[in-house]
C-alpha cells in the first residue's frame, strides 16, 4: 500500500473525531438529540455516557495518531466499529422514511439525517477500513509520518479531505426553526379526537395515554428540543405562562428520559412529560420544533399543531386572552350575583320589618280596644 494515502486516512479520521468531539463539547444538547433521533437504546442513552462521548472521540483521535503497531490495529478496529455503527444508525433512519434531526457534530453541519448523511458516514467507514488494512500490514500513523513521500497521492488525499469536510460542515436544506412558515389555523378548526398514544408523566412511572392527560384540565403541549434557539426562548417563557394561566397545564414533551431532560434542561423539570418512542411527534406528522398543541378536556383537540416560535407565542397569547376574558366575565358574574343577593337580602329584610311593624300596630290596636271595653263595663256596673 502506498504510504501517503494511508497517512491521509489516519489524519482524516483523527480530524473528523476531533471536530466531532469538540462540537459536542460546545453544544452537548446535540448529543442527546442525536441519541433520540437515531433511536439509540435507553441503556446507552445515559447522562454520564453523553458527557463521556465527546471525550472518548477526542481520545480515540489522539490514539490513532500516536500509537505504534500493533496497538494501532486495535485502535483502527475501534474507529472502524464506531463509524460503522454511526452509518448503520443513520441508514436505518433514512431507510424507514422518517424525518429526524441529528446534531452529530454539535453546531457544525446539517442537523438533518438524509442521504447526504449516509454518504458522509459511508466515506468515513471506507477511510476507517483503509486504516485497519494499513495497521494489519504493520502500519500506523506515527510510522507513516516517518516514511513521508512526495507523490501525486497527496492531491487525492486533499480532494478526499475536502469532500469529507464539505459533507460534515455543509448547510442543510431544511430552514431554521425560527424561519419556518407559520402554520395558520384554519377558519373552521376541525376538532379531532386526542390521539391515544403513550406518554410518561412521572419519572419511573407507568405509561399513560395522551388522551388521559387532559381528563381533568386542558393541556398545552410544547414540543421542544434542547438545542434550538427558538426552543430555548420558549423554555424561558413556560414558567411565566403557567403563572399567568393557572387554569391550564403546560407540558414540555420530548422523547428523552426524565433523567436526561433534567440534566440537559433543568427548567423543563416541573413541566416535563416523556413522549414514549417519540409517538406524539409522529402522530402529528413530526412538526418542526418548537411546536404547540392544545388539548381540550372533552377529549378533542382544541388548537394546533402550530410550529415556529412566533406561532407558539401567538397560540399562547390568544389562549391567555380568551381565558383572561372568561375569568373577568366570571368575576363580573360573581359580582353581579353578589349584588343581586345583597339586594334580595335587603328587600327581604325590609319586607320582614314592614310585616313586623304591621303586626305590632295590629297588636297595639287590639290592646287599646280591649282596655276601652273594660272601662265601659266598669262604668256600667257603678251605675
Amino acid at each position: 500500500m502506498d504510504l501517503t494515502p494511508a497517512l491521509t486516512a489516519w489524519l482524516l479520521l483523527a480530524a473528523v473525531l476531533v471536530a466531532s468531539g469538540v462540537g459536542k463539547l460546545r453544544h452537548p444538547e446535540g448529543t442527546a438529540e442525536a441519541m433520540i433521533a437515531l433511536k439509540v437504546p435507553d441503556a446507552l442513552n445515559r447522562p454520564w455516557l453523553l458527557r463521556a462521548h465527546p471525550w472518548a472521540e477526542i481520545v480515540l483521535a489522539v490514539l490513532l495518531l500516536t500509537l505504534p503497531h500493533p496497538a494501532s490495529l486495535g485502535v483502527a478496529v475501534v474507529a472502524l466499529a464506531l463509524f460503522t455503527t454511526y452509518l448503520l444508525l443513520v441508514w436505518r433512519v433514512v431507510a424507514s422514511g422518517e424525518e429526524a434531526s441529528c446534531n452529530c457534530f454539535g453546531s457544525l453541519g446539517s442537523g438533518t439525517v438524509d442521504g447526504w448523511t449516509v454518504t458522509r458516514n459511508a466515506v468515513l467507514v471506507a477511510v476507517a477500513l483503509v486504516t485497519v488494512v494499513d495497521a494489519a500490514t504493520g502500519g500506523s500513523a506515527i510510522a507513516r509520518f516517518g516514511d513521508l513521500g512526495t507523490d501525486w497521492w497527496w492531491v487525492l488525499g486533499l480532494v478526499v479531505t475536502a469532500a469529507v469536510t464539505y459533507l460534515v460542515v455543509r448547510e442543510g436544506d431544511a430552514p431554521a426553526a425560527d424561519e419556518l412558515e407559520v402554520m395558520e389555523p384554519e377558519e373552521d378548526y376541525l376538532r379531532l379526537p386526542i390521539p391515544d398514544v403513550p406518554v410518561r408523566a412521572q419519572e419511573g412511572g407507568a405509561e399513560t395515554s395522551l388522551r388521559d392527560l387532559a381528563g381533568e384540565r386542558a393541556q398545552v403541549l410544547l414540543l421542544l428540543n434542547p438545542g434550538c434557539g427558538p426552543c430555548k426562548m420558549i423554555t424561558g417563557r413556560v414558567a411565566d405562562w403557567a403563572r399567568e394561566v393557572p387554569e391550564i397545564d403546560f407540558r414540555v414533551l420530548h422523547a428523552m428520559t426524565h433523567e436526561n431532560a433534567r440534566e440537559l434542561v433543568p427548567a423543563w423539570d416541573p413541566f416535563y412529560v416523556q413522549e414514549v418512542g417519540g409517538a406524539v411527534g409522529s402522530v402529528f406528522g413530526q412538526p418542526g420544533r418548537p411546536a404547540a398543541i392544545l388539548l381540550g378536556m372533552d377529549g378533542l383537540l382544541a388548537g394546533g399543531p402550530v410550529q415556529g416560535h412566533q406561532a407558539v407565542e401567538q397560540l399562547v397569547a390568544d389562549l391567555t386572552e380568551q381565558i383572561t376574558a372568561a375569568r373577568e366575565a366570571n368575576a363580573e358574574a360573581v359580582r353581579l350575583n353578589e349584588e343581586h343577593a345583597a339586594e334580595a337580602e335587603r328587600l327581604e329584610s325590609e319586607r320582614v320589618a314592614q310585616e313586623w311593624a304591621q303586626s305590632e300596630e295590629t297588636t297595639d290596636g287590639a290592646t287599646e280596644g280591649s282596655e276601652s271595653d273594660s272601662a265601659s263595663s266598669r262604668s256600667a256596673g257603678a251605675r
